[in-house]
């Protein structure tokens, strides 16, 4: 896969956290910093970057995640349906995914008389097949059944969660043929469930630290966070 360009979503001055002690926590400077290493770092691997303007009118954190407004395979982009969204925001972005797609189609509210609820965070593409995290407060299965016939040429393979995070955070693509997950709990259970289910089978790079999971895999360039400490693996 060659990827092309990325959509990235400034941070306005200030965010509305519902945990306060997480809110004291974020170093706003510092996180505009990282953002503009990211964004160069995206560059050298020949990516070109559209920066959309910071929302001061929606400080929440969910306005910053572009990842969750659309799924984009093979030249095709489906807007998703997120549990909480920014609707001009979720335009903006279609306006932008237009010209850069050979199609785009809209989930629908309802699939089979049930609410779709769709978040691109839950979804995760290998190169060969499509996971997609079924969770409480994330994507249900009717945003899988959604997932799977728009993206009918590829195997769409739900994958039940508890915990509260999204696909991604417990699961990465490092590489072709390559995972990365943690010794935590939920991601194990995840891990085997994928596992199981799986049309091809992956080699996976387990790490210590549950923070160092989430990461890029770019045109040949993988990014991950440099702050959680070395990188250790725990198992191959």
């Amino acid at each position: 896969m060659r990827y092309t360009h990325a959509i990235v979503v400034r941070i306005p001055s200030k965010i509305k956290f519902d945990d306060k002690k997480l809110a004291k926590s974020i170093d706003l400077v510092a996180a505009r910093k990282e953002q503009e290493d990211l964004n160069e770092t995206l560059r050298e691997a020949g990516v070109d970057i559209i920066e959309l303007a910071p929302d001061e009118n929606s400080p929440e954190p969910f306005s910053l995640f572009p990842d969750d407004a659309a799924i984009v395979i093979n030249g095709t982009a489906l807007l998703t349906r997120p549990k909480k969204q920014n609707a001009c925001r979720l335009q903006e972005i279609k306006g932008i995914l237009k010209d850069l797609t050979w199609e785009i189609v809209e989930a629908p509210a309802e699939e089979h008389g049930k609410a779709v609820i769709l978040e691109g965070s839950d979804v995760l593409y290998t190169g060969k097949e499509i996971f997609v995290g079924i969770r409480k407060n994330g994507t249900n299965i009717e945003g899988a059944l959604v997932v799977g016939r728009i993206f009918a040429d590829l195997p769409v393979i739900p994958i039940q969660i508890n915990g509260k995070q999204p696909l991604k955070y417990y699961i990465s693509v490092a590489a072709d043929g390559v995972l990365t997950t943690t010794t935590e709990k939920e991601a194990i259970s995840i891990r085997t469930k994928m596992e199981r289910e799986a049309a091809h089978r992956y080699k996976v790079l387990t790490l210590e630290k549950e923070e160092a999971v989430n990461c890029i895999s770019v045109n040949n360039h993988l990014i991950f966070r440099t702050d959680v400490g070395e990188l250790r693996i725990v198992e191959k």
